[in-house]
């Protein structure tokens, strides 16, 4: 069946828009199951594809990133190794489970967003009481280039206070900073709960959602899937 969305697929290409146009509009897998009448099982399928492409596209778009991160996003890729370790978003986190953390800055008026594996509670708890420990980070770079800080165990973000001295392009910063985290916070907040190889997408997800909140999001994604369609094998 031809669609030029999505190679090899079983569903028309008009199915196929109607399930992104309901995920533009940020509806769950079920919902869209519900609504589309296609199973849950296929809309997981596809939902995922859609969200590896857009990672995609946000790591193209974004800049030269350390190498721990690069770590994370070939972790992001591979779904399949071993036993996935759920991450509670939520404060009764059990503290033996090591936390997500990532890290938001902003550049060209775009919010981007790092998974920081190697930095831990401690340290931007430490960071945000104004103790330097960027020694045990490893690059005093690393840390500098991030506006806000988030430990998703803990469903907290901590503003770091770096860069921009000019007062008003300061307060542009925060206010994206913490907008950012608002929708992120929200969205996360429905799945209850997210395993560590998903927490990627999901992370940059809506950083896409937020970087295009000003447009419609069916046609950004209709774009962006035309010229890099979704292929099923």
């Amino acid at each position: 069946m031809k669609n030029k969305f999505l190679k090899g697929a079983h569903l028309s290409e008009r199915k196929f828009k109607e399930i992104l146009k309901l995920f533009s509009e940020d509806l769950t897998a079920t919902q869209i199951a519900n609504i589309s009448g296609v199973s849950r099982v296929t809309i997981n399928s596809y939902l995922k594809k859609i969200r590896l492409q857009i990672v995609k596209y946000c790591e193209s778009l974004q800049p030269e990133t350390a190498s721990g991160a690069a770590s994370w996003q070939h972790r992001a890729n591979s779904h399949h190794q071993g036993h996935d370790t759920a991450v509670a978003v939520k404060t009764d986190v059990e503290r033996i489970i090591k936390p997500v953390i990532f890290g938001i800055f902003k550049q060209d008026n775009k919010v981007f967003t790092e998974i920081l594996p190697d930095v831990s509670r401690s340290m931007i708890q430490a960071i945000a009481r104004g103790r330097s420990v960027l020694e045990t980070v490893g690059s005093a770079e690393r840390i500098r280039r991030f506006s806000g800080v988030v430990d998703l165990g803990q469903y907290r973000l901590y503003h770091l206070g770096n860069h921009h001295h000019e007062v008003e392009a300061g307060k542009t910063t925060l206010d994206d900073v913490d907008g950012f985290w608002g929708l992120t916070k929200h969205r996360l907040a429905k799945f209850k709960g997210l395993n560590r190889n998903t927490a990627y997408l999901h992370l940059k997800e809506c950083e896409f959602r937020y970087n295009y909140r000003h447009e419609e999001l069916y046609a950004v994604l209709l774009n962006l899937l035309k010229t890099f369609p979704l292929n099923l094998s």
